[in-house]
């Protein structure tokens, strides 16, 4: 490793596991991990790993990623924090670093409905804003009023309005830009809290039923089909909902279910999720990953795009 031209900061530590920050569990490191709690930090941070020519990577809680390497050659940054704030009786500013079962939790004892659906996701709001998460037929592109950004170059801040995040099926403007999310204004709804508590626990209860938890993964691997892009013959064979459909057939199709390679697996509860059932290296799942792509295309013609970001180092 080469020589450091600047000190590491004091919340700067070297040479540190990533297996418990990524839900693959799988086996990494990287050199340096970053946990900030302020701007201040968090721009020092990308100024250290600029003056050190290190690559760095803005982690959430690692629910969709895939760390493809040994040992991250730079600086992971995590962002850790956690103040709400209350604008009005329609919006609440939320920062980026909250987990969103925990921003839930306050959800619910301030009685504000809309976010049910996130019961179970092992996210960031950060994360989930990046990716325009989604589930049970909701998106966070529906309860976003605004994102504030910091520019990686510029170290400036941004506030973007809903309809300028380019929200689509799991993307945003966020994904092409050099801005880091650091927080969401959000808009609330009352609610009845005895309401919300049941069709969260309804929710959460409908993956845990499943099997959802029992191993680790990363969720969804692949991102569903738009049904306009699938033959015609298969529209009506499958099951369409918000005009696509699920990723996970076309691999049940091919008959995938339980398919393993290592100690990876796709699973046998849902063919779009594969789990870590044995110590699975990331190659493992990396070659899962190819093997449905590829049989998916061969039988219908289809390319699956991957929903999980994989990290190549």
């Amino acid at each position: 490793m080469a020589k450091l031209k600047t000190k590491i900061p004091d919340w700067i530590k070297k040479d540190v596991s990533l297996e418990q920050s990524n839900t693959f569990r799988i086996k990494t490191k990287t050199s340096y991990l970053a946990i900030v709690s302020n701007k201040k930090q968090l721009i020092k941070s990308l100024q250290w790993a600029k003056a050190n020519s290190l690559p760095f990577f803005i982690l959430g809680n690692g629910s969709n990623v895939l760390f493809a390497g040994k040992k991250y050659p730079g600086l992971i940054i995590r962002i850790r924090n956690n103040r709400i704030r209350k604008i009005d009786s329609q919006t609440i500013i939320v920062p980026a670093g909250i987990m969103l079962e925990l921003l839930l939790g306050k959800f619910i004892k301030m009685e504000y409905q809309e976010l049910e659906w996130v019961a179970g996701i092992p996210g960031t709001l950060g994360g989930a804003v990046y990716g325009n998460a989604g589930a049970f037929g909701n998106e966070m592109s529906q309860i976003v009023k605004k994102v504030k950004t910091i520019n990686t170059e510029t170290y400036k801040e941004k506030t973007y309005l809903s309809k300028d995040c380019q929200f689509k099926y799991r993307n945003s403007i966020f994904k092409k830009n050099k801005e880091i999310i650091w927080a969401v204004e959000i808009f609330i709804k009352k609610g009845k809290r005895e309401k919300i508590i049941e069709q969260a626990r309804e929710n959460r209860n409908y993956k845990t039923q499943r099997g959802l938890f029992k191993y680790p993964s990363a969720g969804s691997v692949f991102k569903n089909i738009y049904a306009k892009e699938v033959a015609e013959k298969y529209r009506k064979q499958a099951k369409i909902q918000g005009g696509k459909i699920s990723a996970g057939w076309f691999i049940d199709q091919c008959g995938l279910k339980g398919t393993k390679i290592g100690g990876a697996m796709i699973s046998d509860f849902h063919a779009n999720i594969i789990i870590n059932f044995n110590q699975a290296t990331a190659k493992n799942i990396l070659d899962l990953i190819s093997f449905c792509k590829e049989k998916v295309f061969k039988k219908f013609k289809i390319k699956l795009q991957e929903e999980v970001i994989v990290i190549h180092y």
